[in-house]
């Protein structure tokens, strides 16, 4: 019985032996190189066509996202703002002639807010705005009905819609 324990032990090492896998390893290394083309989109405004008047929309907003999701407000340009002469008249007959007008609407996640009187308020968007070239009022943006109700406005902007 010795034996035969030894001559199975002899088979299984000569089997155990000629089942152990053997790899060719190459010894050289290949490297790809992928390059993937970038686009930088810039989005500006379009030339202010007014005179007296200024801007509207406020110059404190940095861009979506800046300083933080939660405060920042779009730039007059990715908010779509443009300002227009003698233009939205024939739109918004409530708007006096000889007037700088813009309608402003808010970007998706935005909601408008009006600076009146030194007073943050929510409001409606779109929201059409103008201010006169000439006259009395010349200089001051209004926004509602001139010749009904009209507010005085200090600043338009689009603000996050929950806010930090």
């Amino acid at each position: 019985m010795f034996c035969q324990s030894i001559i199975l032990f002899c088979c299984l090492l000569v089997f155990i032996n000629a089942c152990i896998p053997t790899q060719n390893v190459d010894s050289t290394t290949t490297t790809t190189t992928t390059t993937v083309a970038t686009t930088t989109t810039t989005v500006t405004e379009a030339p202010f066509p007014c005179n007296v008047c200024q801007k509207v929309y406020d110059p404190a907003c940095q861009g979506f996202g800046i300083p933080t999701l939660l405060t920042g407000c779009p730039t007059a340009a990715e908010a779509g703002i443009t300002y227009l002469l003698n233009a939205v008249i024939a739109l918004f007959p409530f708007v006096p002639a000889n007037s700088c007008s813009t309608v402003v609407v808010c970007p998706p996640t935005t909601t408008l807010e009006y600076l009146v009187f030194g007073t943050v308020l929510p409001g409606p968007s779109p929201a059409v705005a103008w201010c006169e070239e000439t006259g009395a009022d010349a200089g001051k943006w209004y926004t509602g009905i001139s010749w009904l109700a009209r507010f005085e406005l200090n600043t338009l902007s689009c603000k996050p819609i929950i806010s930090g």
